[in-house]
Order: structure tokens, then C-alpha cells, then sequence
């Protein structure tokens, strides 16, 4: 019969094999025309702090948005293109209400990504979560970078720790 502390062992070892997730086959984008990757070749990055700049075309005006991802890259594009297209999504994050408000005034606008940092999500060990910690550094001491992002998201609890507790597993 197995005792409480050879699972909580199995249980760690299970995650730590999984807390730093690989792109697929060493590959960094698989975007079918590359030229059109929304990352510059690096959208399959995952543990990522990004940077999205969106520029009024009508006055060459910008803003800046600081995001997070400990999923890939694609993914969370995915998500963002899906919330500038679905009028019911328009209060998902900060830049989605600024590139809808934009839409409502039929102003155009370009998004540009970029690749900011990279860090690890939730560590067991430590209980810290480094991309959460990253991405506040970043809203706090360079606010250049992130002109959207409202200051109440300095004080939300890190969503990648709920994945490693105990209750989730059987």
C-alpha cells in the first residue's frame, strides 16, 4: 500500500516533467506563410511576456498593451483575434475595449506584436510564479510599454497556481 508521501512525490515529479513545456519538434512557428507570423517567427513560444501595439492609422497615434501567456503564443493570438471579432467579448482584457472602441469609430488601426520576456509559470517549489511577477514589473516600472493596461491588474493572484493543487487530481 502506497503511503501519503509516495504520492505527493509521484504527483511533483508528474509536474515538474510538465512545468516547462517544449515547443513541438524543436520548432519555433508553423505559420503557413511565414512572413505573416504574429511574433516574427516565434509565435509557438510559450512562458512568454508579449507586447502588443496598436497604431490609429488616422493620426499615427499608438497604445500599448503587456500581456502574458504560459500556454503557446498562438494560442493566446487565437483568443485576442477572437475578442477584436465577437462584439459579446468586447470587455474580455484592455485591449480588446480600446480596439473595439476604435471599430465603433470606424477609426483603422494596425496591431503589431512583439516578443518582450520569457519566464516560468508557477513553481511548486518556490510558490512564485516568475511570468506573473514578469508582467508586473513590467505594467509597474515601464509603463511606456503598457499604456492599456489598468494598474487593478497588479493585485490579481496568479491563475497558474489553481492548476497545481491537489483537488484537481483524483
Amino acid at each position: 500500500m502506497t503511503n501519503v508521501k509516495q504520492i505527493i512525490t509521484s504527483h511533483n515529479r508528474s509536474i515538474l516533467r510538465k512545468a516547462e513545456p517544449k515547443e513541438p519538434d524543436g520548432k519555433t512557428c508553423n505559420c503557413k506563410v511565414k512572413l505573416d507570423c504574429p511574433l516574427q517567427g516565434n509565435c509557438l513560444a510559450s512562458s512568454i511576456i508579449y507586447q502588443a501595439t496598436v497604431t490609429r492609422l488616422d493620426n499615427s497615434h499608438h497604445e500599448t498593451y503587456i500581456g502574458l501567456t504560459a500556454n503557446s503564443f498562438k494560442t493566446r493570438f487565437s483568443c485576442h483575434k477572437s475578442d477584436f471579432n465577437n462584439s459579446d467579448k468586447r470587455h474580455s482584457t484592455t485591449l480588446s475595449e480600446y480596439i473595439w472602441k476604435l471599430k465603433d469609430k470606424k477609426i483603422p488601426y494596425s496591431t503589431e506584436w512583439k516578443l518582450i520576456s520569457r519566464a516560468k509559470a508557477y513553481s511548486t517549489t518556490n510558490k512564485l510564479c516568475r511570468l506573473c511577477l514578469e508582467e508586473k514589473y513590467f505594467i509597474i516600472f515601464k509603463p511606456h510599454l503598457s499604456s492599456l493596461n489598468k494598474r487593478n491588474e497588479l493585485i490579481n493572484t496568479c491563475r497558474h497556481r489553481k492548476k497545481h493543487l491537489l483537488i484537481n487530481y483524483n
